[in-house]
């Protein structure tokens, strides 16, 4: 499943100390599903629990969450949408420098299936649609939200 190597290659791209260590980075698939439609196509999907899980990450999680959420705009956009949520996390802190931290990410991967003339099949996992928001522009600056009645926003 392609995803995982992409989300793999974002998050170590993001940390340097995984550039350094890459086997404090691990990833898995948990709780997967296969999903079929009965139609001449034979496509079929996945949707499966990612889990990241980081050894003795030094880095600033904001670091971390901000990589994550670059990759789920173009990979999973619905995860970027309110009200869903983006990815699970779980911290164990070792020390004052450094924790290990782990990410459940709940992704989905479309397959199509195409039959050689030759036998056989080829298969193409699917990229995701184009995110819902233009780059740089995040959900209020398309929908922009009404001041709470009462509340001074202006300060």
């Amino acid at each position: 499943m392609n995803k995982l190597d992409s989300l793999r290659a974002a998050i170590t791209q993001a940390l340097p100390e995984l550039q350094r260590n890459p086997e404090n980075l691990r990833l898995w698939i948990s709780r997967g599903s296969g999903r079929c439609q009965a139609t001449v196509s034979e496509a079929f999907g996945f949707e499966y629990e990612a889990n990241v899980l980081i050894v003795e990450m030094g880095s600033d999680f904001a670091v971390l969450a901000h990589a994550i959420f670059r990759w789920l705009r173009v990979n999973q956009p619905a995860l970027v949408v309110p009200p869903n949520e983006g990815f699970t996390f779980d911290v164990d802190p070792l020390d004052n420098g450094t924790a290990d931290v782990l990410l459940q990410l709940r992704l989905t991967q479309n397959v199509t299936v195409a039959q050689k003339d030759s036998g056989g099949f080829d298969m193409l996992y699917l990229a995701e649609p184009d995110p819902l928001f233009a780059d740089g522009l995040g959900f209020e600056d398309v929908m922009p939200v009404p001041p709470l009645a009462g509340f001074d926003i202006d300060g």
